[in-house]
């Protein structure tokens, strides 16, 4: 073994954990209640059993139910807590009070947005801070997420902000204060097909028209790019330009503007 190797075990498959704890406590979060569980049977134990899609769980009354819901019978719908997180693929996600989504109005726009963060290490927790402590108090649905190892702070989606494209006034606000004091963690680059609102900072609307159902934003716009580019060498039209014009073809037939590929269609 090298003599300066360091052999210090403090991270857990990739996750850095005592950055992950410092994230963790610089969450604003409460925590959410899920709706929609069917009860489905009531143990020996007091527990009951909930379901929901493909999933089932075991829930005590008194800890993962609303006052009001306590007495749930079998075949009773519930909202169960949550905590205030989740994991994801290498990021810590935080999730609103209120939820990752709207529930139970259709008449509202709830079109996803989102924001991307160029942040450093010691960014992303102060944004953490700022970010969960405004938006909570705001009562709007949002998930903030951030990678959880430092190490890997060298992309330029370090964080990402997912929220409902109706609740994009309030958001922008939270932004304008949030990002003037914490503008030293910021770095200058934003993703590519964003829309650039300040250095470090910059903007997308989810993809409505995906080739695949688990495609993130920047996926979506690489394919269809990569789908002109097969387009013009299937014809045999390989100048840059013949190339160009194949791709903007592309964005043109899913009605998506060349000039802001950060926007859906509509």
């Amino acid at each position: 073994i090298a003599p300066h190797q360091n052999l210090e075990n403090n991270s857990l498959l990739g996750i850095d954990l005592e950055f992950y704890q410092r994230l963790h406590a610089n969450n604003q979060g409460t925590g959410y209640f899920d709706p929609n569980w069917q009860v489905i049977s009531e143990e020996t134990d007091g527990s009951i059993a909930v379901t929901k899609g493909s999933l089932t769980m075991h829930i005590e009354r008194e800890i993962h139910l609303k006052s009001e819901e306590k007495s749930a019978t079998i075949g009773s719908l519930v909202a169960i807590r949550m905590p205030k997180n989740l994991m994801q693929n290498g990021f810590y996600v935080a999730v609103g009070n209120v939820g990752q989504e709207r529930q139970g109005n259709g008449d509202i726009d709830s079109k996803t947005a989102r924001i991307y963060f160029n942040l450093t290490p010691d960014g992303a927790l102060a944004v953490m801070d700022s970010m969960t402590k405004y938006l909570n108090a705001a009562a709007i649905p949002f998930t903030f997420k951030v990678l959880y190892n430092p190490s890997e702070y060298k992309r330029h989606d370090c964080g990402v902000l997912y929220f409902e494209r109706c609740d994009s006034e309030v958001v922008f606000g939270v932004m304008q204060t949030i990002y003037l004091p914490n503008r030293c963690h910021f770095r200058p680059e934003v993703p590519l097909f964003t829309k650039f609102l300040a250095p470090g900072l910059s903007f997308a609307e989810e993809p409505t028209q995906k080739f695949t159902s688990q495609e993130s934003f920047g996926m979506n716009r690489c394919q269809i790019v990569a789908n002109g580019l097969m387009q013009a060498w299937q014809n045999g039209n390989n100048t840059p330009e013949e190339r160009l014009n194949a791709i903007r073809q592309q964005f043109s037939e899913l009605g998506i503007e060349w000039e802001r590929p950060y926007l859906n269609h509509d």
